[in-house]
């Protein structure tokens, strides 16, 4: 189920990508894939979302790479603190 939570991730990434380049067409397709998928998950709702939540901090600390940005120490120290609250939550 895995798989779920990182296409979420990623169609919310590339929605939020896009629209910002004034792509609305692409950006809306995949917003709509992103709700899509993410209510195609297995566990409550409140998991879900906690679950998704560290796939989406993950996803999102690649593709800061990816586009060049450089990320401080203390970017890596709430990295660290938001997945050990996932951690903890599951």
């Amino acid at each position: 189920m895995i798989h779920y939570y990182i296409l979420s991730a990623v169609l919310e990434i590339a929605g939020c990508y896009y629209w910002s380049r004034g792509n609305y067409l692409i950006s809306s397709l995949a917003l709509i894939g992103f709700a899509w998928t993410l209510s195609l998950q297995p566990y409550e709702p409140a998991r879900a979302y906690v679950i998704y939540g560290g796939i989406y901090i993950v996803c999102s600390t690649v593709f800061a790479a990816l586009t060049g940005v450089t990320l401080e120490l203390r970017d890596w120290i709430g990295i660290g603190l938001m997945l050990l609250g996932v951690v903890v939550l599951i």
